[in-house]
C-alpha cells in the first residue's frame, strides 16, 4: 500500500483493498455460520424451558420493553424495538456548510428524513420542485461535535502526526456544530441562532441514536448470530471486546473490523508519502481514508449480499437437524459445559476475585447513576406534560383531549423535547473514561446510545399506556368536568407502572454492562492458560453435532458463569451504601422489598416468633 496518496486511489491500491475486504467476508462467514447454530439451538431449547421475561406492566407500544438480544451466550441486553417517528420529515432548514474542495461557506437546505437519512439541496424551492438532492448521507456510526475544540481533537487523533491546524476559516458566525465520522465526509455547519443549532444538534443526535443502533434492535436469530460471530471473530485475533465498532448496519460494521487492521497499515505507508502544506496534507490523508472506507464498504455489501440465500438455505437445514436430536444435543452440551467448568473455574475466580470483584460496585454505581437520572427526568417529563394536558381540558372541549393524547404520543420522539434527559447518558463519556485503560472497554458510545435507547422506550410506553387507559375512561366521566379527575387517576396509575418497570430495566441494564465491560477483559486474561485446555475437548463431540455444539461458546458460558456471581456477590455489598446515597429513594432498583422474610437468618425468624408468641401471651 505504499506510494504516494493520491485521489481517486489507484489500481494496485484498489486490488489491494478489494482482496482485503474479500478475504475480510471469507474469513468472517464460518464465524456467523457457527453462531447461526449456536443461536437457534439456544432459541429451540427455549421453546421447550422458557426462563420468562419479567412481567412488566406499562403496555408496550411498538418499542417493547422486554425485547432481548443475546450478545454473550447465556447472557441478554435489552433491546428495544424502536418504530420510526411520527413525521416524515423530523427537522429541514438552511445551514451553512464548509465545502473543502472550495475553502469556503455555502449555504444549503438540509432535511433529516423520517429514516434519519441527511439530504441537502441547494434551495428549499429545489426541494419543493422535486430536484435531487446534492447529497445524502446515512447517519449511522457518526458523531455529533458542538465546538471546535472538540472538533479539533478528534481530527487530531485521526490525522495523527500532522498538525494541520483548523480545516476550515472565517466561519460566518458564532453557532458552530460538526458532524464527525473517522472514515466518511465530515460535516462543519454554521446555524444562525443558538436556538436553531439546539433544534438541529437534537434531531441529528437521535437520527444517529436510531441508525446506529438498528443491528442492535433488531429482534431476529441472524442479528443475534452476526453479533456474537464479530466478537468471536476478533476473540480469535486477540481483540477482545468489540465495543463501537458494533454500531452501524452489517457491512459498516464488518467495514470497522477491517479498518481496524488497515488503518495501521495506511498510518505506516502511506501517511509519510503525503506531501503538501500541513492543511493539505490533512485534507488529502481525509480524502484518502473515505475512499478506502467507501471502497471496502461496497465491496464486503456486494460479498456479503451474496451469503444471504445461503443463510437462509443454511437456516432451514439446521432446523431439521436441531429438533429431532434436541435431547441428545442439549445432554452432550451439559456434559462438556461440566468439564470446561472444572477446567475454567479456579483460574478464573481467581483472576475475578483479583482483578475484577474490587471494581465491581464502584463501576456499578457510575452505571446506575445518570441512567436513573435519565429515567426520573422522563418521569417528570410525562407527568409534566400530563399535568398540562389536564390543565388545558379543564377549559375546553372534549375534541381538545383527543388531539392532546395524540400529541402526547409523539413526545418520545422530540428529540428537543427528550434532549434533557438524554443528556444525562452523556455523562458517562466522563465517568467511565478510565474504563478503557484499565480493562480496555472502548464501548461508551454505545452505552450512552443503550442508555438513551431505554429511556425513550419508556417514555413511549408511558404514553401509550395513558392513551389507553385515557380512551377506556373517557366514555365513563359522567360530564365535562369529570374528566380533569380522571385523568389525574389514569396519570397516578401510569406512574406506579412506570416506577415498578423503570426499577427492573435499570437493574438489568446496569447489570448487562457490566459483564459487557468485564467479560472480555477475563476472557482476554484466561486466554494463555484455560481457553488453550479448550481442543483437547474436541473429540468428544459427535460428528453429526460439530456444526452445532461449539466449544468456544460453552467456554465462554463457563467463565460468564464466574463472573455472574461476583456481580451477584457485588450488588449484595451494595445495598447500604446505595441506601445511604438517598438517590431517588423511592424508585431506588436495588432496595429491599418491605417484607424480606426469605433473606432472614433462621435465629433472626426465631427471634421474631418468641417476640410475638410473648406479646399476645402478656395479653
Amino acid at each position: 500500500m505504499g506510494g504516494r496518496c493520491s485521489s481517486p486511489l489507484n489500481g494496485r491500491q484498489r486490488r489491494y483493498l478489494r482482496g482485503r475486504a474479500d478475504a475480510a467476508v471469507k474469513n468472517f462467514v464460518p464465524y456467523y455460520r457457527r453462531q447461526l447454530a449456536t443461536a437457534l439451538l439456544r432459541r429451540v431449547s427455549g421453546e421447550l424451558d422458557p426462563q420468562g421475561k419479567p412481567a412488566l406492566q406499562l403496555l408496550p407500544s411498538e418499542m417493547s420493553v422486554s425485547s432481548c438480544l443475546s450478545l454473550f451466550s447465556g447472557s441478554s441486553l435489552l433491546r428495544p424495538q424502536l418504530r420510526g417517528p411520527p413525521d416524515a420529515a423530523p427537522h429541514e432548514g438552511l445551514l451553512s456548510q464548509y465545502d473543502g474542495d472550495s475553502h469556503s461557506w455555502q449555504e444549503n437546505y438540509f432535511v433529516l428524513l423520517g429514516d434519519f437519512t441527511l439530504q441537502w439541496f441547494e434551495s428549499e424551492e429545489a426541494l419543493r420542485k422535486g430536484c435531487e438532492p446534492r447529497g445524502s448521507t446515512a447517519l449511522s456510526g457518526y458523531l455529533l461535535l458542538s465546538s471546535p475544540s472538540q472538533y479539533a481533537e478528534s481530527l487530531g487523533d485521526l490525522c495523527r502526526g500532522l498538525a494541520g491546524g483548523s480545516p476550515f476559516a472565517d466561519p460566518p458566525g458564532e453557532f458552530l456544530f460538526f458532524l464527525y465520522h473517522p472514515f466518511r465526509r465530515h460535516f462543519c455547519f454554521c446555524a444562525d441562532s443558538a436556538g436553531s443549532r439546539q433544534i438541529w444538534s437534537a434531531a441529528l443526535r437521535d437520527g444517529i441514536r436510531y441508525r446506529s443502533t438498528e443491528l442492535q434492535r433488531r429482534d431476529s436469530l441472524e442479528a443475534e448470530a452476526f453479533l456474537e460471530a464479530v466478537q468471536f471473530y476478533r476473540q480469535e485475533r486477540g481483540r477482545y471486546g468489540a465495543g463501537d465498532l458494533l454500531l452501524g448496519p452489517e457491512p459498516e460494521i464488518l467495514g470497522n473490523v477491517l479498518m481496524e487492521d488497515l488503518l495501521p497499515v495506511l498510518r505506516s505507508q502511506v501517511l509519510p508519502s503525503i506531501g503538501g502544506s500541513e492543511r493539505r496534507q490533512q485534507q488529502l490523508w481525509l480524502q484518502f481514508l473515505q475512499e478506502v472506507y467507501s471502497l471496502i464498504l461496497s465491496e464486503i455489501s456486494s460479498e456479503f449480499e451474496g451469503f444471504q440465500k445461503e443463510k437462509e438455505k443454511l437456516q432451514m437445514e439446521l432446523e431439521k437437524k436441531i429438533r429431532p436430536d434436541l435431547d441428545q444435543m442439549l445432554t452432550l452440551k451439559d456434559q462438556l459445559a461440566s468439564k470446561l467448568q472444572a477446567v475454567v473455574r479456579s483460574s478464573a475466580e481467581s483472576c475475578c476475585g483479583r482483578e475484577v470483584e474490587p471494581h465491581l460496585d464502584c463501576v456499578m454505581e457510575e452505571l446506575v447513576g445518570p441512567v436513573s437520572a435519565g429515567v426520573e427526568a422522563v418521569r417528570s417529563l410525562f407527568a409534566q406534560r400530563v399535568d398540562e394536558m389536564i390543565g388545558l381540558v379543564r377549559s375546553s372541549p372534549v375534541a381538545v383531549l383527543q388531539n392532546e393524547l395524540l400529541t402526547l404520543g409523539r413526545a418520545a420522539w422530540q428529540p428537543e423535547v427528550m434532549q434533557p434527559c438524554y443528556e444525562e447518558a452523556d455523562l458517562y463519556r466522563e465517568s467511565l473514561r478510565g474504563l478503557e485503560e484499565r480493562f480496555g472497554f472502548r464501548g461508551v458510545t454505545s452505552l450512552v446510545l443503550s442508555a438513551q435507547n431505554l429511556m425513550q422506550q419508556l417514555m413511549q410506553n408511558a404514553t401509550h399506556t395513558f392513551q389507553q387507559l385515557s380512551r377506556q375512561h373517557l366514555g365513563r366521566a359522567a360530564s365535562r368536568h369529570q374528566l380533569p379527575q380522571t385523568l389525574g387517576k389514569v396519570k397516578e396509575r401510569v406512574l406506579k407502572k412506570f416506577d415498578y418497570d423503570s426499577s427492573s430495566v435499570r437493574k438489568r441494564f446496569a447489570q448487562e454492562w457490566l459483564l459487557r465491560i468485564f467479560l472480555p477483559f477475563l476472557l482476554k486474561h484466561l486466554e494463555s492458560g484455560c481457553k488453550l485446555e479448550v481442543p483437547q475437548y474436541e473429540s468428544l463431540v459427535f460428528a453429526d453435532f460439530s456444526g452445532i455444539i461449539n466449544l468456544e461458546n460453552i467456554y465462554e458460558e463457563a467463565v460468564l458463569a464466574v463472573l455472574l456471581r461476583a456481580v451477584g456477590k457485588g450488588e449484595g455489598a451494595a445495598l447500604p451504601r446505595e441506601r445511604r446515597a438517598g438517590t431517588f429513594p423511592r424508585r431506588n432498583i436495588y432496595r429491599r422489598p418491605v417484607v424480606a422474610a426469605a433473606f432472614l437468618s433462621a435465629a433472626e425468624i426465631l427471634v421474631w416468633v418468641l417476640l410475638v408468641f410473648f406479646f399476645f401471651l402478656s395479653r
